[in-house]
């Protein structure tokens, strides 16, 4: 053994010299100035106290700078008393009194007087290090490194061995592991509010059908009742922001009506303020706002609406969410997914703000809304077993939650998927104050934990879609597209075409109209719009949901059409839009470019002007602006005619193997597109239309392997048509793509190439365009790192110094910005055979029940539409967004009386302002909601043709303060309209939405 000492003693005497002999005046001084930094952890205080100050003078910023200060003294103590213990001199005494020739270098800083291992100072620093990445993970490799380097420039200043500093990097690193620990020790025994919720998440359909779940939603429900009336200590129960489940129910057992009005009315049992719990990005801004206005209608019926916006489980949070919030006079908002870093920073209580500055308090579930579902047990467990179980349970669960408040109030969530309720609750909430007395328990809803919530200090702007706790699973923009296609076409239906012409034929149709939006939202639920259920609940309950949609919207707006253009013979056009337009519509079968006036009816006039277009040999269209030159593949470029600009390639085709499920795509190659092919070409000209078209054949691995690690060799066609049109006096090339799908498994995307470079782009969302990055951090930490591909409604755009490139979609709603800003890539199809699979490398573990869902793989013929937009100095960001606006709400032509009927419009049609709804309000009045969607202030003016008698703004209530009987003030307006006659002008702010009741002479 002492042979064995020696020789490590020679080779660490050995080491040193030769690292003291490698010193230059560059490591020396870089030593000494982290050599003195480091010094009694000088450099570690200053971050603990910056550390605090930014967490905030709380329970939490206390606990994670005592964490760094306590990895750090407890280190530096235990080197001390080691050092005590060993005694071995420092290597400038050693070698300079040890026998032979070994020289001892100069040490470049004064001698310490205590003993030489382990390393104090090396101890301190990686003590400190460890713990501090371990309280601030963003920042964890520049802190280690940090700590290593203050560890080692002991050995170059030539104080220490390396066995040395070692000795004390470990010492270190064990203390800084044990001090979250030590920390979590002291914690528990800190006084605590504990809010126990009980509650469940009911998934209307899903793994199931509906009515299997309301198979068991009825028993389920009947017993919460029992329970409710019978034990008053089970002080409430929550339904997870919904309404609809509760409804569910009382179809069935319409005999419970009073049950539940009394449980609501007594606070007992909490529903709303949501219709239904819908994924929050994938519906358009005014369906969240049918949503709300929907959920506390329903709510208010049987007594009020919750005062706390609860969400279980959508997948991510549109950025204007809290204005919306706000506008409904909410000012608190709870949820379980979306946080990434910033929740390490700003801990479980929040402002979140959106973009106009609207700002809501946010309480994070960080473990999940089943955090306290540990506290259930089986019915017949016996006392004792109950009171091990919750002991153990709660110091778990308090060990899990307590490190994220910001103040001494804790929520902890008895509840799940489809979770009944616990009738022992109140016993096991005993329990728990009797084995933690320092725990305040009691069962409670979520308004008593909003009231009891700390002042906040921190904020988090914008959108909330990561996926550092939980997964985000926005996989789902692009599963089983035709969901979302459906989706867009009946919305725009509704909004555009229903609720106008309702509301200008005097708000006859209320009732049916409240009829199909409940319907529609009934298709909103994240696991419905999403995709991500069994193939039953798409094809055989949603699909004719869209049906009953679409048919009865369409004869609605059909009969007061009629109504509107009166009767006649002449050819009229109904302008869904607020400003005057030329288009090309379908008159008399012939694509003509026709001039409508602002929202209303005019004679399907043709428009004034020459702007011919023509064909050019059988790959090549043109109009007055551009020249479109059709390859062989279904790729073109678009030509400036006036400044001769060549743009890059759009419209290649590539599909990629997908081994993902239904939430999560997973990349399996390899990738085949459609660069190179050789399609069947043709051009025609029919009325004020040019149109290319390009017939080709998709040759694309049949499946996945059986191993699932790649694509299978057997290749089968999926035939392609593409129209590549475009129209008279439009600087918009529009495409129509329909394939035949034989393929499984894969992703077929189109890539169009923008000719720039950029760090950001904008992107369509509800109530907002939204600049976003073009590049992401790669989070391997994190459940579902972050991905490149996101949602959109309606555009995307990547503008440059001079040049650009803007891609409006129809009903699609993934895409990509690639290549720095280089090309925009659009999903068009997502083929799958599972609900959810466990073994993907995107995300750590199911997001569901592994189940084969065959429809998910999208067989057939599909059928997609997309139009590019080339920006240049003639068209900017605004006037791209506005020219796909126009693109995707084309007038219609239908017969009438002939006379001209505008009945409001924008008098600048360049104005930025948004015209998002039109609907019947009270006494024969118009609701007018608008909406600023940039980042600067916007004004406009719009003319009505009558005089506007009076005006007033309101919330998103509509005027309805009583809406769901929340008692909730008005705290969200826009400014009045400055009214002149028939004129009214209007000024939003940034991002700004505002709501207006106008009453017309």
């Amino acid at each position: 053994m002492n042979d064995f000492l020696n020789a490590l003693g020679n080779f660490d005497s050995q080491l040193y010299l030769a690292i003291a002999e490698q010193r230059n005046p560059v490591t020396s001084v870089i030593a000494v100035a982290l050599t003195y930094l480091n010094w009694d952890g000088f450099f570690w205080w200053i971050l603990a106290f910056l550390l605090l100050r930014s967490r905030g003078l709380n329970r939490r910023g206390i606990a994670v700078t005592a964490t760094v200060v306590f990895g750090m003294i407890d280190a530096w103590l235990l080197t001390e008393l080691i050092k005590v213990i060993v005694r071995r001199p420092r290597p400038f005494e050693a070698l300079a009194n040890a026998p032979g020739a070994l020289p001892a270098p100069e040490t470049i800083i004064a001698h310490p007087s205590s003993y030489s291992f382990p390393s104090g100072d090396a101890a301190l620093a990686m003590g400190a290090a460890v713990a501090f990445a371990y309280v601030t993970p963003k920042y964890r490799v520049p802190i280690l490194l940090l700590g290593i380097s203050a560890a080692l420039a002991r050995i170059v200043v030539g104080v220490h061995y390396p066995l040395d500093v070692l000795g004390g990097m470990t010492v270190g690193i064990a203390s800084g592991l044990l001090a979250p620990r030590a920390i979590a020790l002291l914690r528990r025994r800190l006084r605590w509010r504990a809010f126990v919720i009980p509650h469940t998440h009911w998934d209307r359909e899903w793994y199931e059908r509906f009515e299997g779940y309301r198979a068991r939603l009825v028993p389920m429900v009947s017993r919460l009742l029992d329970v409710l009336e019978r034990d008053p200590d089970f002080r409430s129960f929550t339904f997870d922001g919904q309404t609809i489940a509760i409804q569910d129910y009382l179809e069935k057992r319409p005999v419970d009506v009073p049950r539940v009005e009394a449980l609501v009315r007594s606070n007992r049992l909490l529903i709303g303020p949501w219709h239904v719990l819908a994924d929050l990005l994938l519906v358009s801004g005014e369906s969240i706002v049918r949503n709300l206005q929907e959920g506390l209608r329903s709510a208010g019926e049987l007594g009020r609406a919750a005062r706390v916006a609860y969400v279980a489980d959508p997948f991510g949070h549109p950025a204007q969410l809290p204005q919306i919030l706000r506008a409904f006079g909410y000012d608190t908002y709870v949820f379980a997914r979306g946080m990434g870093d910033e929740g390490e920073s700003v801990g479980s209580e929040f402002w979140w703000v959106s973009p106009s500055g609207d700002r809501v308090r946010a309480a994070h579930l960080v473990d999940h809304y089943s955090n306290a579902l540990p506290l259930v047990g089986p019915a017949d467990e016996g006392p004792e077993a109950l009171r091990r179980r919750v002991r153990a349970k709660t110091a778990r669960i308090l060990d899990r939650l307590t490190p994220y408040a910001n103040g001494d109030a804790l929520l902890l969530m008895v509840g799940d998927d489809h979770a009944e309720a616990y009738a022992r609750l109140p016993e096991a909430v005993r329990e728990m104050r009797q084995v933690f007395p320092n725990v305040d328990a009691r069962i409670a809803n979520l308004e008593d934990f909003a009231a009891a919530m700390p002042p906040l200090q921190h904020e988090v702007s914008g959108e909330i879609t990561s996926g550092r706790y939980r997964p985000i699973l926005r996989g789902v923009n692009s599963t089983r597209v035709w969901i979302k296609q459906e989706n867009v076409t009946c919305e725009r239906l509704l909004l555009e075409w229903c609720e106008p012409l309702d509301a200008l034929t005097g708000g006859t149709a209320r009732d049916e109209l409240r009829d199909l939006w409940r319907m529609l939202l009934q298709n909103h639920p994240h696991d419905s719009i999403c995709g991500c259920s069994i193939d039953a609940v798409h094809d055989v309950d949603m699909a004719p949901r869209f049906a009953y949609v679409r048919e009865r919207g369409e004869a609605l707006a059909s009969r007061l059409l009629e109504r509107l253009a009166g009767r006649g013979t002449s050819a009229m056009l109904w302008n869904p839009l607020p400003w005057a337009r030329d288009a090309v519509v379908p008159v008399d079968g012939l694509p003509t470019r026709v001039r409508a006036g602002g929202l209303g009816l005019s004679p399907a006039a043709a428009a004034e002007g020459d702007s011919p277009v023509r064909t050019d040999g059988d790959a090549a269209i043109e109009n007055g602006f551009f020249r479109v030159e059709v390859e062989a593949d279904g790729s073109f470029f678009v030509i400036d005619k006036a400044t001769r600009e060549r743009s890059g390639r759009q419209n290649r085709l590539i599909s990629e193997g997908d081994r993902g499920d239904e939430y999560t795509y997973s990349y399996a190659g390899p990738t085949v597109g459609s660069e190179g092919l050789a399609g069947a070409r043709a051009t025609s000209v029919s009325g004020d239309r040019a149109t290319a078209t390009v017939e080709l054949v998709l040759r694309l691995p049949a499946r996945l392997r059986d191993d699932r690690l790649a694509r299978s060799p057997e290749l089968v066609d999926c035939p392609v048509r593409m129209e590549i049109s475009l129209d008279a006096g439009e600087r918009r090339v529009d495409v129509t793509l329909q394939i035949d799908n034989r393929a499984s498994d894969h992703r077929l995307r189109v890539l169009c190439e923008t000719g720039t470079r950029a760090l950001t782009h904008h992107t369509g969302a509800a109530f907002a365009l939204l600049e976003r990055s073009n590049r992401f951090e790669v989070r391997r930490r994190w459940i579902e790192p972050p991905t490149s591909e996101a949602c959109l409604h309606d555009f995307v755009a990547v503008k440059g110094a001079t040049k650009g490139l803007a891609v409006g979609v129809d009903g699609l709603r993934e895409y990509s910005v690639l290549h720095d800003g280089g090309t925009i890539a659009i999903t068009l199809l997502r083929a799958v055979g599972f609900l959810s699979r466990g073994d993907l490398p995107e995300r750590h573990g199911h997001a569901g029940p592994e189940l084969a869902t065959p429809s998910a793989q999208c067989i057939g013929t599909r059928s997609y539409r997309y139009a590019v937009v080339p920006l240049d100095d003639e068209t900017d960001v605004t006037r791209a967004a506005r020219s796909v606006h126009e693109w995707l709400s084309p007038p219609l032509v239908l017969l009438g009386d002939g006379r001209s009927r505008t009945f409001v419009y924008f008098v600048d049609p360049a104005t930025p302002l948004v015209l998002t709804a039109l609907r019947a309000g009270p006494d024969g009045s118009l609701v007018l909601r608008l909406a600023n969607p940039h980042r600067e202030e916007a004004s406009g003016e719009l003319l009505f043709d009558r005089t506007i008698r009076a005006s007033r703004p309101v919330d998103l209530r509509e005027g309805d303060l009583g809406l769901g009987n929340t008692g909730l003030e008005v705290i969200r307006t826009a400014a009045p309209l400055d009214v002149d006659g028939d004129l009214a002008r209007v000024r939003l702010q940034p991002y700004e939405i505002g709501t207006w009741i106008v009453h017309l002479a």
